[in-house]
């Protein structure tokens, strides 16, 4: 069983391998032929103030790819008025996630490794893949609202599905944002300008990309275009008149949105996985569309919504199998006796 790292997945996965598997596992799934577990976060008080503790699991089985997959988060979280924020009280100031990949052949353990880098190459993989499918033809201007860690993974996936002129991006914080413009344009080759007001960075966008971690809505309806195309990864993120004005709607996967526990004296933000009016059992879901199983956009003046939320174990099947046969490929990861992790008694 290999070990691997998050320096490990940087250095052998790309934007191009996390969308072609991604397409692929999307289509086994349409089809009937992988299965996904519903995400479910167990959540409690904490010794910490104005914070709460969470456990988050997910799943998924993908027979073509010989892998399942279990993702865990144990997270301490504070949700603040603007931003919900993950606190690093691990030791040596880090975070606990881990991706656990199995063998649907023999069930013995193929890989463990940190979440952390998947985790945002699989959201921004997913929403570039949405583009593919509901993005107007040729698309040369994109925007995006957010600077952070999910950002950069959007835009590395964005421009690794499109050959764009431009990227406007907004973020409140000015020298952040500046930061992070530089630093995209050098690393993509494509100008990614700051803007000064999230309204001057969509307008006249063939695609709008949220990615942030706010607690308040930072897309609002009249902002919406003909031909635009929109993508949300957190629920508050949208107001919920951006989804009703869309001509084309799709959801990641048809899954509860809300699958959540909470212990006594728990208070935790409505609507973290889901948009008010948008019911995911009635909506397409992206497999189908990959699948051809539902329509997509039929005119470049259709407005479309793509509702990346909430995450689902299916992204870290495909790219988990991905990254795990480029490791055995490239001799990577540190590899430890299988029978550590399996028992002689039946469990």
């Amino acid at each position: 069983m290999l070990i691997l790292s998050n320096e490990d997945a940087e250095s052998l996965l790309t934007m191009s391998d996390c969308v072609t598997a991604l397409e692929e596992a999307y289509r086994e799934l349409a089809h009937g032929r992988a299965a996904n577990a519903p995400r479910s976060d167990a959540i409690s008080t904490t010794a910490h103030p104005d914070a709460v503790y969470s456990l988050k699991l997910m799943g998924a089985v993908i027979p073509s790819l010989n892998v399942s997959v279990v993702r865990l988060n144990s997270d301490i979280i504070s949700f603040g008025k603007q931003r919900q924020v993950k606190l690093p009280l691990a030791p040596g100031e880090r975070y606990t996630g881990l991706v656990l990949l199995f063998s649907v052949n023999t069930g013995e353990p193929l890989a463990i490794f940190p979440d952390g880098v998947l985790q945002c190459m699989r959201v921004g993989a997913t929403s570039a893949l949405a583009t593919k499918y509901m993005a107007r033809k040729n698309p040369r201007t994109a925007a995006i609202i957010g600077a952070g860690w999910q950002a950069d993974g959007h835009v590395k996936a964005l421009t690794a599905v499109h050959a764009l002129s431009e990227i406007r991006c907004y973020s409140p914080t000015r020298a952040k944002l500046e930061t992070f413009c530089r630093a995209m344009s050098e690393q993509t080759g494509v100008a990614v300008v700051p803007s000064p007001s999230p309204e001057a960075a969509v307008k006249g966008a063939d695609i709008v990309l949220c990615a942030t971690n706010a607690t308040q809505h930072v897309f609002m309806p009249q902002w919406l275009e003909p031909g635009m195309h929109v993508c949300s990864i957190r629920g508050p993120e949208l107001d919920p008149g951006v989804v009703a004005q869309s001509d084309l709607v799709v959801v990641n996967d048809r899954v509860a949105h809300e699958n959540m526990s909470i212990t006594q004296g728990v208070t935790v933000p409505k609507n973290r996985h889901s948009i008010a009016g948008l019911d995911p059992k009635t909506t397409p879901t992206l497999g189908d569309l990959i699948a051809g199983l539902a329509p997509g956009r039929v005119s470049d003046r259709q407005k479309s919504c793509f509702v990346n939320l909430p995450g689902i174990g299916l992204q870290f099947a495909a790219v988990g199998a991905a990254l795990y046969q480029k490791a055995l490929a490239a001799k990577r990861g540190h590899e430890l006796p299988t029978e550590w992790f399996t028992e002689d008694v039946v469990p």
